[in-house]
C-alpha cells in the first residue's frame, strides 16, 4: 500500500494513493474534469477548497469521534 495508508486505487494491478489523486484520475478516464482548460481549473479550485475544508475540520471530527483528545467547543470556536 502506497504511503501506507488508505485510500488505494488499483487499476491494472498498479496502485494509485491519495483521494484527490484518486479523484482527479478518475474525473479525467470519464470526462469528468472539465471541458476547457479554465473548466479544468475551476474543478482543481473546488477539489483544493474542499481538501482546505476538511483540513480546518479534521480536529473537530477526530475529537468528536474520540480519536484524540480536544475540548470539541474549544476546536469548534478555534
Amino acid at each position: 500500500m502506497p504511503f501506507g495508508q488508505v485510500p488505494v486505487l488499483e487499476v491494472d494491478g498498479k496502485q494509485l494513493p491519495q483521494t484527490h489523486a484518486i479523484a482527479r484520475y478518475l474525473g479525467r478516464k470519464f470526462g469528468l474534469s472539465g471541458k476547457t482548460d479554465f473548466d479544468k481549473a475551476w474543478v482543481d479550485a473546488v477539489a483544493d477548497q474542499l481538501k482546505d475544508y476538511l483540513h480546518e475540520i479534521r480536529p473537530y471530527i477526530m475529537a468528536v469521534n474520540g480519536v484524540t483528545d480536544g475540548d470539541v467547543n474549544l476546536i469548534m470556536h478555534h
